[in-house]
């Protein structure tokens, strides 16, 4: 397996990865960070933990709550992913019982979260994130369909939810990859995403040209240059190895200036 950086991440995004909703501030250099969603119960009587007065999930001390992620997730058969604590949240007494994401997965997230800590932690949904999700190529498209149901309903049977915490969870998008990949590419935030991602990649063009077309045209000529005693026999042998030098300084020298007037702007 190769961990994806955030360049990965963002080539993928939209294609064999959908997160809804995007936040491209909880991009990072090689991961993703996950944000709260209000839904969260206290395993140990299965209440909410997600306290509508002060908008916070509360964490109470040395206990453990289920969270599910505000993002819904989905990755193909050649993804495949793992959660990790966050250092801030760690030094608080926070950690998660890490989990793994696993290829054709589709849905919220459900982590486990502990409290080590002799007080209470409070943890605003939508807002805070609380968990880093690393992304991974798989060697070999993987062959076993992923079954676990969307948000683990099957682990959620001991604690109360409310109809609206089970409507939020029902919503179709969150359970279908299509629908999921629609409610994604329709956002505001990742048509911005994507328009300044393209305007960097068309940025960087001119670069790729001129730095491609100065290693060919410079091989070419040391391939005639290499080969003068056979090739100069031939009529074209001259005017072709003056085209090839010409074409590589010139390739080189408008990096050059571009290069230059790019720093001059900076």
């Amino acid at each position: 397996m190769s961990t994806l950086s955030d360049q990965d991440i963002k080539r993928e995004l939209g294609r064999d990865i959908l997160i809804y909703p995007f936040n491209e501030s909880n991009l990072k250099g090689a991961s993703y960070n996950l944000t709260a969603s209000k839904l969260a119960w206290k395993i140990q009587d299965g209440k909410s933990a997600y306290d509508s007065s002060v908008e916070r999930i509360i964490i109470p001390k040395n206990s453990t709550v289920l969270i599910q992620t505000n993002e819904a997730i989905w990755v193909s058969k050649r993804i495949t992913g793992t959660y990790h604590s966050k250092v801030g949240w760690v030094s608080q007494g926070i950690g998660h019982i890490g989990t793994t994401l696993d290829p054709d997965y589709i849905g919220n997230s459900l982590i486990a979260v502990h409290n080590h800590s002799d007080k209470s932690v409070h943890l605003k949904p939508e807002t805070d994130t609380f968990v880093s999700l690393m992304f991974y190529y798989v060697k070999t498209k993987s062959s076993i369909p992923h079954t676990n149901d969307p948000g683990r309903p099957d682990i959620l049977n001991g604690v109360q939810r409310s109809e609206e915490e089970r409507r939020w969870l029902d919503e179709p998008f969150r359970k279908n990859e299509t629908l999921l990949r629609k409610q994604l590419k329709e956002s505001e935030v990742f048509k911005k995403f994507k328009k300044n991602w393209l305007d960097n990649l068309l940025y960087m063009l001119p670069y790729i040209i001129l730095i491609l077309l100065t290693i060919l045209s410079l091989c070419f000529y040391l391939y005639l240059d290499a080969n003068s005693i056979v090739l100069s026999q031939k009529h074209w042998y001259n005017t072709v190895r003056s085209i090839a030098d010409r074409t590589t300084y010139l390739a080189f020298g408008a990096l050059i200036v571009l290069i230059t007037n790019d720093l001059r702007r900076s």
